[in-house]
């Protein structure tokens, strides 16, 4: 269960899906929430043509605000309740032990958003670049290799049974 304020973690391995994954996120969402999608690999030419991809939604139908942007996402993110905001990619290069600082810059930005961040991680590992510190903030966590999904963190259960560890194929 997704609550105002709560920081996604998408931790994918290069070419996994966290990208197709995100846009879904967006396409069962837009009609209710105020979406921000802020991409720092794809120009707008590049994000028409993987929107035209959905053979169930025209492009004319796709309802959000999209941005190129590439760091510093604590000074764009659009707070309170209402928002969500979808950060694709946070990029890392060096010092990956450091992830934790702008997740939780991020996090004190929302005031009632939410945020969904997407972080590159290495093949058959659960956790994006930066390792254990990624899971501090996010009160969601998931991992996607090519072909699966794993919750490896998750807070507040919708059920009263655990999601922790569980996968899709």
């Amino acid at each position: 269960e997704i609550m105002p304020g709560n920081i996604i973690l998408v931790a994918g391995s290069p070419n996994a899906g966290k990208t197709a994954f995100l846009l879904n996120v967006i396409r069962y969402n837009m009609k209710k929430f105020n979406i921000h999608y802020f991409n720092s690999e794809m120009g707008s030419g590049e994000l028409e043509k993987r929107l035209s991809t959905f053979d169930d939604i025209v492009l004319s139908d796709w309802h959000f605000k999209a941005y190129e942007r590439g760091g510093q996402f604590q000074d764009v993110i659009k707070s309170g309740e209402g928002n969500i905001n979808i950060i694709d990619f946070l990029e890392i290069y060096e010092n990956f032990y450091e992830i934790s600082k702008p997740l939780a810059e991020i996090h004190k930005k929302l005031n009632g958003a939410i945020a969904i961040v997407a972080l590159q991680k290495n093949p058959g590992c659960d956790t994006g670049l930066g390792g254990f510190r990624t899971l501090e903030k996010p009160r969601l966590a998931l991992s996607i290799d090519s072909g699966l999904l794993k919750i490896v963190k998750a807070k507040n259960w919708r059920t009263s049974e655990n999601p922790n560890g569980k996968q899709h194929k």
